[in-house]
């Protein structure tokens, strides 16, 4: 007689991976991995450093479980994206850190006018994701960047796929507007500045 499939629950997983079982800890990295993906896009902006990041978070949360270290199973998320939320500010740091080292005395600080623009619509855009409400921004995340239909956004995140467009909906509007008025409030008071 073939065995009962083993649960996937948080509680179930964390006793498995407590036990040393490889199989639970591949369901754990698939049960969080897109989470931990959106989370640093969302934080971020930066995919190449999401997808740099995910195994790390995952695993030294995998490690945790396997050492005991994390006692209630309904802690998992918060300690997951708690570790998430450290090491990708300890990778920001480190970048930061290694573009100044990497300035010489005579290094060129002029920037053309065209990649000018493009870096303040880049970071106008990103300062407009961070300011949407968390859960229209992960949808947005996932359907825009990810390219997700609105019916794999809904699996994703365990709601109907009308939720999803409603939400993709919402933040769209609500990210044109943030942006229209950074383009009046912004432009204005930088162009003060340069007076001065």
């Amino acid at each position: 007689m073939a065995s009962a499939p083993q649960g996937t629950n948080l509680e179930d997983l964390a006793i498995r991976i407590h036990a040393g079982d490889g199989a639970a800890e591949e369901d754990f990295f698939r049960k969080f991995e897109q989470r931990v993906r959106a989370f640093v896009v969302a934080n971020s902006g930066d995919r190449d450093l999401a997808e740099e990041l995910v195994q790390d978070v995952i695993w030294a949360v995998i490690r945790a479980l396997r050492k005991g270290q994390v006692r209630q199973t309904d802690q998992i998320p918060a300690f997951l994206f708690s570790t998430a939320r450290n090491l990708l500010h300890d990778k920001l740091r480190t970048r930061s850190r290694e573009k100044l080292d990497q300035l010489s005395p005579d290094a060129e600080f002029s920037r053309p006018a065209m990649e000018q623009r493009e870096f303040e619509r880049s970071h106008a855009a990103r300062q407009a994701i961070h300011m949407l409400e968390p859960h229209e921004r992960v949808v947005l995340l996932l359907s825009l960047v990810d390219g997700l239909s609105a019916d794999e956004v809904a699996v994703r995140l365990r709601i109907t796929p009308e939720s999803v467009r409603q939400r993709k909906s919402r933040g769209i509007k609500r990210l044109v507007e943030i942006l229209a008025h950074q383009s009046q409030t912004l432009r204005p008071a930088l162009l003060r500045s340069m007076d001065k």
